[in-house]
Order: structure tokens, then sequence, then C-alpha cells
């Protein structure tokens, strides 16, 4: 039996879709149509419509009716993620003879992108998109924890349904360690051949994941050029650091008036230098000395990300300009492009296939594109902007 490449890309869409289950709790808006990388599109988040009085004198069902299309927020969205997975065999017939390995290749092959691009998501969640977080230490971060962004997120207007949540490994095992949730409630979910533990209904999200790949989101450290403790300000060219950002000092001499391995928040930031304080609003810090061999870096000690479906916005689709997309993958010579969508998501993704001159080798390159979006995606956005409060970060020191 010849295994055809519209059917390899049909069963990697549906590995896509089961491996990595945190994916089918965002907001997706997934498109049949070609997108251009670099492009900006409007994704559509569905919202819950009020419920009003039956006014028989002015309309009565029509009264007060809510435009369908007011419940559909747009998210603008940047499509700027180009990314493939490439699999060989010497005849790509001889798959169909192995279905059990083939499984696992296919199973592999749709874990490997959705993972990535649960990454690329996840990546985003900071103090700049998501206003709302819980600051526990690991071992404290248990059911009380969940329970209590639960209700943060209820009392800040998130929607009740599809809420779920990726944590460390670290705050995982602090959740196994609650015998609240190992109670015959909860231990029962925990058991399987997924090694990442999946904690199931744990007050009002309907999975809490284990994400070993759980990034910190902290930014890289950079060396300062120079510190001027007259004016107490600090100067890197082009630091990228925005006012609000949390930040951390190191060096051979930390300038007198910080203190190495503390929390210090940015302020007065320019292109090239800024402040900080001592705390989120507070006033500048008095340096009286500058230092030796600076750096800085932004803290985000993310170590848990809680929402409901608005606040991460994925929009996902197929390459356009299929024309010189070969040459522009590195693929040596193409045999053929194939396109396939999914009936119940509307995923697409494309499959192009290759091979190596003077060899029977056999290549399938499965591709798609996509762009994301995390709660108000601006610091310069106000609280509450777009879908900000449908998110809610687990900072852990």
């Amino acid at each position: 039996m010849k295994l055809t490449v519209p059917e390899l890309l049909m069963d990697v869409i549906q590995a896509f879709k089961v491996r990595v289950p945190g994916i089918n709790n965002m907001g997706r808006d997934f498109r049949v149509q070609s997108l251009k990388l670099g492009q900006e599109y409007k994704a559509h988040i569905a919202s819950v419509p009020g419920v009003t009085d039956y006014d028989e004198d002015n309309g009565g069902y029509e009264a007060n009716a809510t435009d369908a299309r007011s419940l559909l927020t747009e998210v603008p969205i940047t499509v700027d993620k180009h990314r493939k997975v490439s699999l060989s065999w010497r005849h790509l017939d001889q798959i169909a003879d192995q279905k059990n390995e083939y499984d696992k290749v296919i199973g592999n092959t749709g874990y490997a992108l959705a993972k990535d691009v649960v990454m690329s998501v996840v990546g985003k969640a900071s103090a700049r998109t998501l206003s709302e977080q819980t600051v526990l230490t690991t071992a404290n971060s248990d059911y009380d924890a969940v329970s209590g962004i639960r209700d943060d997120m209820n009392l800040a207007g998130a929607s009740p349904f599809g809420r779920a949540g990726l944590v460390s490994t670290a705050v995982a095992s602090a959740l196994h360690l609650d015998n609240r949730i190992l109670s015959a409630d909860y231990k029962g979910d925990m058991q399987g051949a997924n090694a990442h533990r999946v904690f199931q209904n744990v007050a009002g999200f309907g999975q809490v994941e284990e994400w070993p790949e759980m990034p910190d989101n902290s930014g890289a450290i950079q060396a300062l050029d120079s510190v001027a403790n007259g004016t107490d300000t600090f100067t890197l060219a082009a630091h990228g650091l925005e006012d609000g950002d949390r930040v951390q000092f190191s060096g051979t001499t930390i300038p007198t008036g910080l203190a190495a391995s503390t929390d210090y928040w940015v302020r007065d930031g320019a292109t090239d230098t800024f402040k900080v304080s001592a705390a989120s609003d507070g006033a500048a810090v008095n340096i009286t000395s500058d230092g030796a061999a600076v750096s800085v870096q932004r803290r985000e000690y993310l170590n848990g990300l809680f929402w409901e479906p608005r606040a991460l916005a994925i929009l996902a689709g197929i390459p356009d300009d299929t024309t010189d997309l070969a040459e522009r993958l590195g693929i040596p010579q193409v045999v053929g492009i194939e396109v396939v969508t999914d009936p119940d998501t509307g995923l697409s993704m494309m499959g192009i296939t290759s091979q190596k001159q003077g060899t029977l080798n056999l290549f399938l390159h499965v591709t798609m594109v996509w762009g994301s979006a995390v709660g108000k995606q601006l610091s310069t956005n106000a609280a509450g902007s777009l879908t900000d409060f449908a998110g809610h970060r687990l900072i852990t020191q």
C-alpha cells in the first residue's frame, strides 16, 4: 500500500492536535488560505454575549440585540514563524510495511510542530503582555495557589470555560505532593504512559500540565556600557528594556546603592539609558559609585501560565509564495507540493516532497507558518486591554 503525501500530512495534523493538549485550549484561528511571513492579520477571538430583558414595546425579541460581530475581539497578529520538519526514507512506500514504527514517526512529527508552536506562544508571556500575576515560592505552588489564581481570574472577568495551565516540573512536583491533589479524585488522572504529569479538573482548570521546558522568559545578561552615579543613570546602547521591567544586576563590583541578586524596576527608560527603582512605582535608586564590570538582566521568574482561550491567540496557515518556497527552505529538487486542511479545526499544513539527485532517497518536508498574540500584547497598552485579564502568570522566586 502506497502512502500519499496528503495521507501523511493528515496523520501529522491529527498528531499535532492530540500530542500537546494545551494547544487545544488556546484561541485558534487556523486558516485555509496562505499567510505571508511578516504580514499582520486580524485574528478573531469569540466573547460571551450579554443577556437582556424582553422588551415588547421596543421590538420584542429583536430589542437590544447584540451585533454578533461585536462579540469577536480583533487581535492583531503578525506571522513571525515559518518552521518545518523534514523526514527522509529510502522508499516512501516502505513505511506502510512497518505501521507501528510509522505511527511513532508521524506522532513525533506532529508533537515537534505543536511543541514549537506552544513554546513560541508561552515565550511571549511576561509582565509586558499579561498584567495579572501571583508570586509564590515553589514549595507554596500547591492546590491553594491554583485556587487563588482561579479566584483572581474570576474577579478580573475571565471566562470560566476552557481554562488550562502549563507549569514547570518544579511546580508540578509541588502540586503532586499536595495531599488534596493526591486524593482519589485526582490521583487516577495522573496515571498513564506520558511521563509529563497532567492534573485534570483542578480548581476550575480543565487540565494543568507539566511542561519541563517551561521558559523562565527572563532576558539575556547584558554588560552595561557605563554607570553614572552623579545622575543615577545606566547606559547601554539599544538595551531593549522598558519602564516597569524587573531587573537584577551582577558584576565584579556592584554600584553602591544596589545589591546583587536583588530585584529592581526600570524607570525613565530611553533608547540607550535607564534608571531603576526599588519598587515598581518607586523613586530612582540613589547610586553613589560607578561599580565595575556591571551587567543587567531582565527577570520574569515564569514557572506557570494559566489562561482561558482568549488569552493566547494563534493564527496559523500555509506559507505564501510557494513558487520560490523550496529554494528558501534549501530543498534540493522539488517533486511535488501538497496542502491538506483538517476539516475539524481548519488547520492547514503543506508537504513538499523532494528527491536527492543520484539517490532513491525521498524527503518529506512538513511546513506551516504562524503568529501568536498574548494578552494585551504591548507594555504600552493599558492593563485590561484586548485579552489581558484572560491570562495569569505564576511567578516563583
